[in-house]
């Protein structure tokens, strides 16, 4: 007899109980309260360390630590309707939640603004995100929560994770680099200030934000993130961050340099200790020393790719100053007086922090304190780098400028940010002398060479900050995204970009990984960008059909297929097509950039013009608008077309019935002004703008189910 098949189907975690199947439940991990939270190497370690000198303030340190972390969230501010929805949440939504406060825990503080976030547009709630989550009381918050959340309006992060892009100052004319971007709630921050004008202005930002990240996974799910934000000026790309490449816009012109670098690095993440319960029975000190030579390379490298006046923020949600002072101090060494720390004590005043260290000390795997590199074993020697140890002119570093966040300070996670400007050029760093690595040439580490040698005790991995990750985990319902940043050195952005050139009407740039199974499972996208040239014959078809103005720019428009003929059109800002057209844009790893613009409608009706505007990109192409394909519509109008997927003409008032008789088939626009109603349904003041289908008889909202709401 043939080997019996097994029950592919069954459940793993069920048994069989007579003609009953009884499901057998996995012991359920325990909650952050009831889990046992304390690590005496851990404790040990920062109270020798001095990070706080008053007993009494070290034990609230602890206190907090042990506490699960409030919940946090912010308006995306580059929204016209910013501060209307934060009206909105203030009169409907706060009163209800401070009562409900009040109700289940009068000791707790309810919702309320962080008071250093400009505009009141970032908020805190003691409760934590499952409690938000899961608990009936917080139902009707949740369900706004994640529908704001879900078209872009709202971002869920950690509170700390906002002042980096904060102190970043980014405008909108600036060129951004992030090199450590996934998941992206800091890539997200720095695109609305790229957009920070939409509201008082026509047209597309002049900046422009490169998103990068090492994890290939990590990176798509970057782009799930950002596409919220809908911005044509986000360009995301996959390379390991220490050997991110130079980008010539020309031949003949020197590489790319960036006004602002964001340098968020792969950190050993004990400040989140607050959510993540793993750092409590996993903490010990081989991950910051294995970590520091990679957060070394990685800022020189965005030193080296900042222009002078620039401006670079490095961050980590690390309390060890081996990871946070010490690669401070030794890049600064290495770019001989090229780069300054910037005294940001005047920016946030309402943030509570304290400066960085002075002093501090190395700590072996094994546990004794360490003095300098020669009492370490010559066994493990080479696994220290010599920047571990404290510079002896480490009173010249103004090392007291960067910023260290402390858990009970605000009621936060743990934090490290240090800003600086570049004022010269920063040569190659490889030359420089030895007192950085620990070869056995006694030579310094190249940014350009592998650090293939750096080891930590467990999976070398970044512990995020950002909430985000939850986020993405709710919208698709699916609780496997892990939260951890894989190492820096990913094999799995492997693989070569070429560049292509087809014709004169098109450019391609075409990914070629060697190995397939390199590139993420499902739908993948960015792999083929084709822009559209002036003698593309859809061009006018679109431009005639909507009256498209001039300024308009159809040369920033691309496809991302070889296989169907321009079925969906994506709209670039100038500075990513420059960055596309650049003479050795094959060396960049492009995952993904563009807005949907227009879409190809299939039809059997005639139709004149088969694009037809998508969502996504409506309100940037709106204002080049003529009135030719634009009808505007009431809220008696709007709420027939949200009553019913496919309302008849006959259903709509005389007027309008004859306007819509007289388009031909084809997209039209809806404009509706909610300061013309008398009646306060639309809760907005802003216009808003609808892509419609105008067929035969019947009309069709081009909007997903979740936008609707």
């Amino acid at each position: 007899m043939g080997r019996k098949k097994k029950n592919r189907g069954a459940n793993r975690n069920t048994r069989q109980k007579g003609d009953n199947e009884v499901t057998v439940r996995r012991t359920e991990r325990k909650t952050y309260e009831e889990a046992e939270k304390k690590n005496e190497t851990f404790e040990k370690y920062y109270k020798d360390q001095n990070i706080i000198s008053d007993e009494a303030e070290w034990k609230k340190f602890m206190e907090v630590n042990a506490t699960i972390l409030p919940t946090a969230f912010r308006i995306t501010g580059s929204r016209r309707h910013a501060f209307e929805l934060r009206d909105l949440m203030k009169r409907e939504h706060i009163p209800k939640l401070i009562q409900i406060q009040l109700e289940i825990d009068q000791k707790s503080e309810p919702i309320k603004p962080l008071p250093w976030y400009p505009n009141e547009l970032g908020w805190q709630h003691s409760a934590s995100r499952m409690t938000i989550k899961k608990d009936p009381i917080f139902q009707t918050f949740h369900r706004w929560l994640v529908a704001e959340t879900e078209v872009g309006n709202i971002s869920r992060q950690e509170a700390v994770s906002m002042i980096p892009p904060l102190l970043l100052d980014v405008k909108p004319n600036h060129w951004v680099l992030d090199m450590c971007a996934a998941p992206g709630s800091k890539t997200a921050q720095i695109i609305e200030a790229i957009h920070a004008n939409d509201a008082q202005e026509i047209g597309i930002p002049s900046g422009i934000v490169i998103a990068n990240d090492s994890d290939s996974k990590r990176s798509y799910m970057l782009v799930h993130q950002t596409k919220r934000l809908r911005s044509p000026c986000l360009l995301v790309t996959n390379h390991d961050a220490q050997h991110f490449p130079n980008i010539h816009l020309k031949k003949s012109s020197p590489p790319v340099q960036f006004d602002r670098i964001l340098v968020d690095v792969p950190c050993s993440g004990d400040g989140t200790m607050r959510k993540n319960l793993t750092i409590w029975s996993n903490w010990n000190i081989g991950n910051a020393i294995g970590l520091h030579p990679t957060q070394v390379n990685i800022l020189l490298r965005g030193a080296q790719l900042a222009k002078e006046g620039g401006r670079l923020v490095y961050s980590t949600c690390s309390l060890n100053p081996l990871e946070n002072e010490a690669v401070v101090a030794e890049v600064l060494r290495r770019s001989r007086g090229n780069l300054i720390l910037v005294d940001v004590n005047d920016r946030l005043p309402e943030l509570r922090k304290v400066p960085g260290m002075t002093s501090w000390k190395v700590m072996s795997k094994e546990g004794s304190w360490v003095s300098s590199l020669d009492d370490i074993n010559p066994k493990y020697r080479k696994k220290y780098a010599k920047s571990l140890w404290m510079p002896p002119d480490v009173e010249k570093l103004n090392l007291t400028r960067c910023i260290r966040i402390y858990p009970h300070l605000q009621d936060t996670g743990g934090f490290f940010i240090a800003v600086f400007e570049k004022i010269g050029i920063i040569k190659d760093v490889s030359v420089l002398d030895d007192t950085t690595s620990n070869d056995e040439n006694g030579g310094e580490n190249s940014i350009t060479e592998s650090v293939d040698n750096v080891e930590a005790d467990s999976t070398t991995i970044k512990y995020e900050c950002n909430d985000d990750v939850n986020d993405i985990e709710e919208m698709n319902q699916d609780d496997s995204v892990s939260t951890k940043r894989p190492s820096i050195t990913n094999q799995s952005i492997k693989g070569s970009h070429k560049r292509i050139r087809t014709n004169e009407s098109t450019t391609t740039f075409k990914s070629n990984c060697e190995n397939e199974e390199e590139k993420p499972k499902g739908k993948q996208t960015g792999e083929v960008f084709i822009f559209l040239g002036s003698d593309n014959e859809d061009i006018p078809l679109i431009r005639e059909f909507y009256g498209l103005s001039e300024d308009f720019k159809t040369d920033q428009l691309l496809v991302r297929s070889e296989n169907e003929k321009n079925k969906i059109l994506y709209l670039v800002s100038d500075s990513v097509k420059q960055v596309l057209s650049a003479t050795d844009v094959h060396k960049l790893r492009l995952v993904n950039t563009g807005i949907k613009i227009f879409t190809r409608q299939d039809t059997n009706e005639p139709v004149k013009c088969p694009f037809r505007f998508n969502a996504e990109g409506m309100y940037t192409v709106y204002p080049y608008l003529s009135n030719k394909r634009v009808i505007n519509f009431g809220l008696k109008e709007v709420r027939i077309l949200l009553s019913e997927p496919t309302p008849l003409f006959d259903q709509f008032d005389e007027k309008i019935r004859e306007q819509l008789e007289s388009f031909e088939i084809g997209c039209i626009v809806a404009y509706i002004d909610p300061s013309q109603e008398e009646e306060i349904v639309f809760r907005t003041k802003v216009p808003i703008v609808l892509p419609i289908w105008r067929a035969h008889k019947s009309l069709n909202l081009l909007y997903r189910k979740e936008d609707r709401k």
